[in-house]
C-alpha cells in the first residue's frame, strides 16, 4: 500500500471543494480553509475603559523590552492580525488593547496594570480556543513573543515559553531525536494544548501531554511569579502544578513557561496510515457502512497502546444519500511497529472492504512520519461538541444511530462529521485524581463537529438548521458515550442542568472539580481571570 506524496493534492481537493471524493480523508479544519482576509474585523473595539494616559503608561513599559514587547491599539500595524482568532465566529470581539509581552516581568506588569484599571485580562498563546475564550473587549495579554525552547540532554527535559507554537516545540524535539505526546497542527499554542490535557497519537503509549509535565511557571492574579512542581515546598505551588495538568488555560494565572519529560525516538520507525472508504453509485462495499465502521473501531480498540488513531464518519445531505452516496469513512494514525503488524490488526476490515482513497500506509522514521500526518490549522468557523466514550458496549447499534443523523445533515459549505480519537492505554493507567485531567476510563473521545464558511455565517436560516442538527445529534450520542467532555474542546453550548450551575464544569472535571474550585479561590480570590466557563465558585 505504498503511495505518492500527498500534501499538494490534498490542498488541491480543498480548493476544489471535492467533498464526497476526498472529504472523509480530510481533517475538519483543513476542509474549510479560509484566509484571514476573508473575515473582516469590526471597525472599532468596545468604547470606554482606561484613560489614554493609562494606555500610554502600559505602552511605555512594554516598549522597554529588548525582545520586542509592545502595546497594540486599533490602527496599529499588526493589530488586526494579532486580534484575529482561529475560530472566526468570534472575530467580531476586539480588544481595547493587546499587550504583546516578551518576558515574565512584562506579563506581571500587564496583570497588575489590568487590576489597577479595573479591566479584565484575557490570555492568548495560539488563539485556537474552540469557544473563543482567547478574545476579549478588554485587555488581551498575548504571549507569542515568549517562545524560547531548549533541551537538556542530561535530563531529557524540553523547556519552552508559553508563547511557543507546536511548530517551535516540534523543531526542538526533531533536532534532538525526542518526542512527547503532541498534536498535528503546528500553529496551535503549545501552552493551551498542554494545559487542557493534550491529545495525540502517542497518548495511548505515553499518556496525555499533561502527564509529561515536570514543572511550570505562572503569573498569578496579584502579579506574583510562582514556580509550580509536584515537589514544591509550598503546598499551594504543588496544587497549582496539579491543576496545570489538565484544568485548562486561563483559570489560575498566565502560564509563562513549561518543562516536559521527553522520550527517545532516535532510529525509531513507525507505520503511519491514512485510509478511507466511500460508498457511491459506482462503489458499493459488501457490507453496510455502519457495519464497516463498527468493524473498524472494534479492530482498533483491540490493539495495544502502540496504536494511535482517529476515525471520522462524514455527514451527507439527504439529497446525496438519495443519489446513492453514503457516509464516507476515514482513519488516520500511527503504529509503533512494522507495517505487517498493523495489517494484521486491520485484517478483519480489509478482508471485507479495501480502502478506496486516502494517502495509504508507510513505514517512516518518526519525525518524517509526523510530516505525513501534519495538518495546517487554517482559520475558519466551527463548533465542536465532545464526549468521552467509557461505555464498554458502545458499538454497531450506537454507530447506526449516529449514521442516521449524519444522513440528515442540512449542509453547509464545510465538512461536518462524527469523529472518534482513540484513547485508553497509558491514559487510563493514571488514576483520575492524580492529575486535574480526570478522564481516565475511556476508549474513545467522540466529537460531533460542524464547520462552515463566511458565506454560511450570513445565512441565518441555514446556519440555525445546522446548529439544531448538531445539538440534536449530540443529545442523541452523549448518553451512549457515557463519559464527560474534553475541556480542550471547549463547548459554549454545553447545556446547564437546571439542578446544577456547574454542569459544564462537572463534564470537564468530574470528581476533581471541588479541589479545582479550592485552588482557584487561593490563586485568584477576586476572579481576575474569568470567562464563561472558568472554574466556578465553591
Amino acid at each position: 500500500m505504498q503511495t505518492k506524496r500527498y500534501f499538494a493534492s490534498r490542498r488541491d481537493f480543498l480548493a476544489a471543494g471535492g467533498f464526497l471524493a476526498a472529504g472523509a480523508a480530510l481533517a475538519p479544519q483543513a476542509a474549510m480553509a479560509l484566509s484571514p482576509r476573508l473575515a473582516a474585523l469590526p471597525s472599532t473595539p468596545r468604547p470606554g475603559g482606561p484613560s489614554q494616559a493609562e494606555w500610554d503608561r502600559l505602552g511605555r513599559e512594554l516598549a522597554k523590552s529588548p525582545r520586542g514587547g509592545r502595546l497594540l491599539r486599533l490602527g496599529d500595524a499588526d493589530y488586526q492580525v494579532i486580534a484575529l482568532p482561529n475560530n472566526l465566529r468570534y472575530a467580531h470581539t476586539l480588544p481595547q488593547g493587546v499587550a504583546r509581552c516578551a518576558s515574565v516581568a512584562e506579563v506581571a506588569y500587564a496583570v497588575r496594570w489590568a487590576r489597577d484599571n479595573n479591566i479584565r485580562p484575557i490570555i492568548r498563546g495560539g488563539g485556537h480556543s474552540y469557544a473563543g475564550y482567547s478574545v476579549t473587549d478588554g485587555l488581551l495579554i498575548e504571549t507569542s513573543l515568549i517562545n524560547e525552547a531548549s533541551y537538556d540532554k542530561a535530563t531529557g527535559v524540553a523547556r519552552f515559553g508559553a508563547g511557543a507554537r507546536n511548530r517551535d516545540l516540534y523543531r526542538l524535539l526533531r533536532a534532538n531525536d525526542r518526542a512527547v505526546t503532541h498534536g498535528r497542527c503546528p500553529s496551535v499554542g503549545a501552552a493551551g494544548f498542554l494545559l487542557g490535557g493534550g491529545i495525540g497519537f502517542n497518548m495511548r503509549g505515553h499518556g496525555m501531554a499533561c502527564d509529561q509535565l515536570v514543572d511550570t511557571q505562572l503569573v498569578l492574579a496579584n502579579g506574583t511569579v510562582r514556580r509550580a512542581s509536584p515537589r514544591a515546598r509550598d503546598k499551594d505551588d504543588a496544587d497549582l502544578f496539579w491543576a496545570c495538568q489538565g484544568a485548562g488555560g486561563g483559570n489560575f494565572g498566565v502560564s509563562t513557561e513549561f518543562a516536559l519529560q521527553t522520550f527517545d525516538v532516535k532510529n525509531k520507525v513507525v507505520t503511519v496510515f491514512d485510509l478511507s472508504w466511500s460508498r457511491t453509485p459506482e462503489i458499493r462495499p459488501r457490507v453496510s457502512v455502519e457495519a464497516l465502521g463498527a468493524m473498524l473501531m472494534e479492530a482498533l480498540n483491540g490493539a495495544s497502546g502502540k496504536l494511535g488513531s482517529r476515525v471520522s464518519f462524514g455527514a451527507i445531505t439527504p439529497l446525496q444519500y438519495k443519489a446513492g452516496y453514503d457516509v464516507p469513512i476515514s482513519v488516520l494514525g500511527q503504529y509503533d511497529g512494522p507495517r505487517d503488524e498493523l495489517l494484521k490488526i486491520l485484517k478483519p476490515v480489509l478482508d471485507v472492504a479495501q480502502p478506496t482513497g486516502g494517502a495509504g500506509m508507510e513505514e517512516l522514521p518518526y519525525w518524517a512520519a509526523q510530516d505525513f500526518l501534519h495538518e495546517d490549522g487554517f482559520a475558519t468557523f466551527y463548533q465542536e461538541r465532545s464526549g468521552f466514550v467509557n461505555n464498554p458496549k458502545f458499538g454497531l447499534e450506537d454507530l447506526a444511530l449516529g449514521f442516521r443523523h449524519l444522513r440528515q445533515w442540512p449542509g453547509v459549505n464545510g465538512y461536518c462529521d462524527l469523529r472518534f480519537f482513540q484513547t485508553g492505554g497509558a491514559i487510563n493507567a493514571t488514576k483520575a485524581r492524580d492529575t486535574a485531567f480526570v478522564h481516565r476510563d475511556s476508549h474513545w473521545l467522540m466529537v460531533v463537529g460542524l464547520y462552515w464558511s463566511e458565506g454560511d455565517s450570513h445565512n441565518k436560516i441555514l446556519l440555525d438548521a445546522n446548529r439544531v442538527w448538531q445539538d440534536e445529534f449530540y443529545a442523541a450520542m452523549w448518553p451512549r458515550a457515557g463519559g464527560g467532555a474534553y475541556q480542550n474542546f471547549a463547548d459554549p453550548s454545553l447545556s446547564h442542568d437546571p439542578k446544577s450551575a456547574d454542569y459544564f464544569a462537572t463534564a470537564y472535571y468530574g470528581e476533581n472539580l471541588d479541589r479545582l474550585k479550592a485552588i482557584k479561590v487561593k490563586a485568584d480570590p477576586d476572579r481576575v481571570f474569568n470567562f464563561n466557563q472558568a472554574i466556578p465558585r465553591p
